[in-house]
């Protein structure tokens, strides 16, 4: 009989205790709650179904195709102002201001005639360095370029041929000018044709100015300009080993700042290296540059790269650029292109098998996925239609989703919570087809039960010693 009165008030216990009993956080009941107070929406609670799956799959990404499609062809690499530059003149017959003259025997077996601008051999100071000139020389009959038979060397590796070869290798020697740098006023120096406009043209409309400048003091002069050193028809290639994405929640971007997901700008907080590598005439692509500036060490899934061009970044992860061919874009003088390592991680609380900030270990995810990174719901505590997963979504997004923008929406982004409900069977097919982003929270909320489980599991560990000590003793005598 004393049972019997009891068990009602324990249960009127159990249920009032649950209150005060510790958990991992709201109930299911709690959070749908919470969305709304005093008639303002708080956050949004979006009962995920197909049509928000497919909605959420729908949002455009990032693109450096589209947004620099006006770039879609390769640059004009002009020389600039501060550019080192190398002319050489060749006559079409000896004696002319810039070649010897005929010579002729004489008794004494000396040479006679003019010596020309620069002799022979080139002074030290004039020769250039080896691999300046990269164009390759006319092969022979024998497939060796004709200065390599002459001299009766192999075949050396590509872009090995200096300015001094190219001259040899025509039969005629040429007329080198020093190395200069195009000045301020924009133009270089060759003798008997003035200061020559440079700056802004290309490498053959100033050969031609030379040429036509030239015409009337020389013998039909021949130029050939190139540029050796040019600072700004480069790009700066930045490779971080380790780094961060600021995460602002929101694509409410200024005009000079994209992101794709969650991403903005990245900020290396780690060693970096950081390469100027030369345009060259044709262009070269991000990937290119980025071989040429010697790749990054991090695993593809976990590195992003920014493209700054003027005003405008853009972001979008490294996998994108290697399996999208399109995304493969020339670059262009003056770019910036920053390499920066950011693992993707996603959090995880409640009635889960783990709690944890957890790496995405590849570029997308889905929730599927991330609940069995997770170890899947505990089915002594999980309630399965309070699967909660609480992002940051642009106001277009929302929008889309036909939600209300929230009153806690700050900088073009409103708080979402989506909800699964695990009970559903198809909800399972949806979770391997819902995308999570970077630095997504879950949340899988308590069954009511299990409140009333701890309640019990609590009370028996103050009452048990006690009904043991009474049991041993009354069967004890004592």
């Amino acid at each position: 009989m004393n049972l019997i009165v009891l068990l009602p008030w324990l249960v009127v216990f159990a249920i009032g205790g649950c209150s005060w009993i510790p958990r991992a956080g709201p109930s299911t009941s709690e959070v749908l709650e919470q969305g709304q107070v005093g008639g303002e929406v708080l956050f949004d609670i979006v009962e995920v179904d197909d049509r928000v799956v497919a909605t959420l799959q729908a949002q455009p990404k990032e693109r450096l195709a589209v947004r620099f499609k006006q770039d879609a062809q390769p640059p004009e690499v002009k020389i600039a102002i501060g550019d080192t530059v190398s002319v050489l003149i060749w006559e079409s017959a000896a004696g002319g201001l810039f070649s010897e003259s005929p010579t002729a025997p004489t008794p004494s077996g000396g040479r006679s005639g003019v010596e020309p601008l620069t002799p022979e051999p080139l002074r030290p100071e004039l020769r250039p360095p080896a691999g300046e000139f990269a164009t390759p020389l006319p092969p022979t009959e024998t497939g060796r370029p004709q200065e390599q038979q002459r001299l009766g060397v192999g075949n050396p590796p590509p872009g090995s041929f200096s300015i001094e070869t190219a001259a040899a290798a025509t039969g005629r020697r040429a007329a080198v000018i020093p190395d200069q740098k195009v000045g301020a006023d924009g133009a270089i120096s060759v003798p008997y044709a003035g200061r020559v406009p440079a700056a802004g043209r290309l490498a053959e409309e100033v050969q031609h100015t030379i040429e036509a400048r030239l015409a009337e003091k020389a013998l039909g002069p021949q130029a050939l300009v190139i540029v050796k050193k040019s600072e700004a028809n480069a790009v700066t290639v930045l490779v971080s080993d380790a780094g961060e994405i600021s995460q602002r929640h929101n694509t409410g971007q200024t005009q000079n700042e994209t992101r794709s997901g969650d991403l903005t700008s990245p900020t290396p907080r780690a060693s970096a290296t950081v390469a100027k590598v030369p345009l060259p005439i044709g262009g070269e692509r991000l990937l290119q540059l980025i071989a040429a500036a010697g790749g990054t060490k991090a695993p593809v899934h976990e590195t992003f790269v920014r493209l700054s061009r003027g005003e405008v970044t853009a972001t979008i992860p490294m996998e994108q650029l290697v399996e999208d061919p399109t995304e493969n874009i020339y670059a262009q003088p003056g770019d910036a292109l920053t390499l920066v390592q950011v693992p993707q991680t996603f959090s995880v609380f409640g009635a889960t098998g783990r709690n944890a900030e957890i790496p995405f270990d590849a570029r997308n995810i889905t929730l599927g996925e991330a609940l069995a990174k997770a170890q899947g719901l505990r089915d002594d505590l999980a309630k399965p239609e309070g699967v909660f997963l609480f992002r940051y979504e642009p106001n277009s997004v929302v929008r889309a989703l036909d939600q209300p923008i929230s009153a806690t929406s700050r900088e073009g982004v409103s708080p979402v919570v989506y909800r699964f409900n695990l009970h559903d069977g198809k909800a399972y097919l949806l979770a391997q087809q819902f995308p999570v982003h970077d630095k997504d929270v879950i949340f899988v909320a308590n069954a009511p039960a299990a409140q009333i489980y701890k309640f019990f599991t609590a009370l028996n560990q103050v009452t048990g010693p006690v009904v043991t000590g009474i049991v041993t003793c009354h069967y004890a005598n004592c």
